[in-house]
């Protein structure tokens, strides 16, 4: 798959929990604006441990609020887990 990260990350929640990438602006808090439960994250995780190849532990799991910590993250860690384009 092509793209940025975020242009990456979008895709794989429109793809995975039916969001529209409208709504999907960097922040955009998951919980208050966009109503996704800790299933939706453990989701999102899974996402970006398979498809991204970037681990995420629990404690970091939780701080991820926002598309924009999401975005960030995965680029502070993308180089430790391989190559994410």
């Amino acid at each position: 798959m092509n793209g940025t990260i975020e242009q990456r990350i979008v895709g794989l929640m429109v793809e995975r929990m039916g969001l529209e990438p409208e709504e999907l602006t960097s922040d955009a808090r998951f919980k208050e604006d966009l109503g996704l439960d800790s299933l939706d994250m453990v989701e999102l995780v899974s996402a970006l441990e398979d498809e991204l190849g970037v681990p995420v532990d629990d404690e970091v799991a939780a701080s991820l609020t926002s598309l924009g910590s999401v975005v960030a993250y995965v680029k502070a860690h993308r180089s430790d887990a391989g190559a994410v384009a």
